[in-house]
Parts: structure tokens; sequence; C-alpha cells
């Protein structure tokens, strides 16, 4: 145990090359050079979201004799808690490398690495959206295979039935979604794309739009969103819509829809928490490069009428995220917010945290 001081160390102990990707806010694959960085707290973790680094590890056997990666290929989703500085938190790293050198050690190699993680507490499992999304990632840079489901959804989108049959999108599968998205910088892939943001019913546009949302959208699909965005009065949609835009650089553009969207600092209906969460989740760049959109965003969740539940659970996210963390504590110190906000912001220091399902 003494010369397993990593994860990469763990991995080269069970005989694996390792390819990371994180899975918390969006889904990127993680360069060497940030692993061995995180990995041994050389650096803060790169991709913090909710105070965890959540892992897809890509495993697949050095042996040289094994040479096809859909037969070795295994995933590992794990999900470390950081400390207060965004880094691992070594002692529960420590514990998780331990429980599966344990389980190694009782078992042997021979059981396998999918069986390495029974039981274990830092696994996770990503919803279906999020697992569909990252098997398409994975396969476009490991072999560039599609799914039997890829087809029927390229098929939909150049049929009569996108504009004719409200009911034939029911019949596609969230892994046909997932596999057009990755291929949005593909020119012939990206005009589908956009004819099914325009013109598909409601419920795919919006699972593909959470399928976009790991990608970086060409300009043309970028402001068909955004004017869409504009129009749109539906708050999951809008939520969906800023959810796909969530790699894009905010600009003059972007701002109008989304100042609309948040409309009065005073009031906050349940129906706005669903573009604000969008914006906490995904899009704290945005946040962190106006302070005013940040200012309205927390003034409006500072007027809610819910115990300050919504505005801890932002105020927390945003407070460890690199980017935001500056920004917000400046917005917090500032002389120039609302009694309501500064109420809200005295209730975050003086009463036990709460949180909802």
């Amino acid at each position: 145990m003494k010369n397993i001081e990593s994860l990469c160390d763990l991995f080269d102990m069970v005989g694996c090359d390792a390819t990371f990707y994180d899975l918390g806010r969006h889904i990127t694959k993680i360069t060497p050079q940030q692993v061995i960085q995180f990995d041994r707290k050389q650096q803060a973790y790169p991709f913090p979201f909710r105070q965890c680094a959540w892992l897809a590890c890509f495993l697949k056997s050095k042996d040289s004799q094994k040479k096809d990666a859909r037969d070795t290929g295994v995933v590992w989703f794990i999900k470390l808690p950081l400390d207060e500085a965004g880094c691992l938190n070594l002692g529960t790293r420590d514990h998780f490398i331990k429980s599966i050198v344990d389980k190694i050690l009782h078992k042997g190699e021979a059981a396998g690495l999918s069986e390495a993680l029974e039981d274990n507490p830092y696994v996770f499992k990503p919803d279906q959206e999020r697992m569909a999304s990252f098997h398409a990632i994975l396969a476009t840079n490991v072999n560039g295979e599609r799914s039997v489901y890829f087809q029927d959804v390229i098929d939909y989108l150049t049929s009569t039935a996108l504009t004719e049959d409200q009911d034939e999108w029911q019949k596609l599968g969230l892994q046909g979604i997932a596999e057009l998205a990755v291929k949005v910088n593909e020119e012939n892939f990206a005009t589908l794309i956009l004819k099914a943001i325009k013109q598909a019913p409601a419920p795919l546009v919006s699972a593909l739009c959470h399928a976009l949302e790991h990608e970086t959208l060409p300009n043309e699909l970028i402001s068909a969103i955004t004017e869409k965005l504009l129009q749109e009065q539906d708050s999951l949609m809008q939520a969906s819509y800023l959810r796909a835009l969530s790699r894009s650089e905010l600009d003059d553009a972007l701002l109008l829809p989304l100042f609309a969207i948040l409309g009065s600092v005073n009031e906050c209906s349940d129906e706005q928490t669903h573009p604000i969460a969008a914006l906490a989740a995904k899009c704290p760049h945005w946040l962190a490069k106006n302070p005013q959109l940040l200012r309205i965003v927390m003034e409006k969740l500072a007027h809610r009428n819910d115990a300050y539940v919504a505005f801890r659970q932002v105020s927390s996210e945003l407070s460890q995220h690199p980017e935001t963390r500056q920004p917000l504590w400046d917005l917090f110190r500032s002389e120039r917010i609302s009694p309501s906000l500064a109420q809200a912001i005295s209730h975050l220091f003086t009463q036990t945290p709460t949180s909802v399902q």
C-alpha cells in the first residue's frame, strides 16, 4: 500500500491505462497533466461541482495482446469530495484506494475490474441523459462507433414525420440524440441539429439541448438557440436552451434574453427558479463575467418566500466555484444591495443549513 499514493498508482497496480473524464457541470476530458496535478494535490481539481469531483475513469488493459477496447474497456464512475481549497480530500481518496486494493487482494485480479466497485460508497450512477452523452463522447474518442439509435434520429429529422407526426419523436432513443449532438461541428449534422431546434417538438428539443451542453457550438446554432430563448415563455424550455448555450461566451446578444427572463429583482416565482438553477449550475462563468447578472440572480432568490433554501443552495455552489467565488463575496460585501439580500446573507451565517429534495 505504501507505494499506492494516487489514483494513477492504483490503476498502474491493476495493469490499466486510465483516461479520465469529468462528469460534473459538463462532460469534459481531463488532460494527463491535469490528472497528475489534482491526483497528487499539486493543484485544485479543475472542474468542481457541488464540492465533489465527479469522475468517469475509462480503464483499458495494458496487455498488448488485448487490442480491442470493446473487450477490455471498463468504466468506473466515482465521486470524491473536495476540501476547502477545491483539492481532492486525501483522506477519502486514500480510503477509496484502500477499499479497492483490499477487494482485489481478497478476490484476486481474476474477479475483474468491473467487480472491484461492488458496494463501494464512492460510486455514483449518472442519470440516463448524462450516461447517453458520456457513451457518445467516449465512443467518438475511442472507436467512432454509433448505436442503432443514431440512424433512427437521422431518419426522423430528414422525414416528413418531423413536421407532420407529433408523436413519432417518442420512438427515438436518448443514445441516438446524444450521438447526434457530439457531431454538432460536422456540417451535415449541424444542419440537422439546427433543423431540429427550429422544428422538432419541445420534448425532443429539450433532450437535444441537454446533450448539446457538453459541446462547443458553431456560431449559427448559437444564434438560433439565442433567438429561441428570446421568444420562449416556458421556464423549463428556457432552462434547456441555457444549458445548450452554457459552453458559449456571454455576449450582448445573449444578455438581452437573459435579462428578459430574469425580470424584476423583487420577485422570483417557482417557475423562474428553473432558468436560475441552469445559470448557477451550468453557466457560472457568465455570472462571474457580469456582476449585474449575478446581482439580479441573488436578489431574486433573496426575495423568495422559501426560508432562503434556494438562496443558500445557489450561494453554496457559487462560493465553491473558482470563477464565481470572488465576485459573489464582492457582492455580499457591497453596500449597494437591498435589505432583503442583506438579510439573506446574514441568514447564511446564523442559521443551521437546510436543504430540499
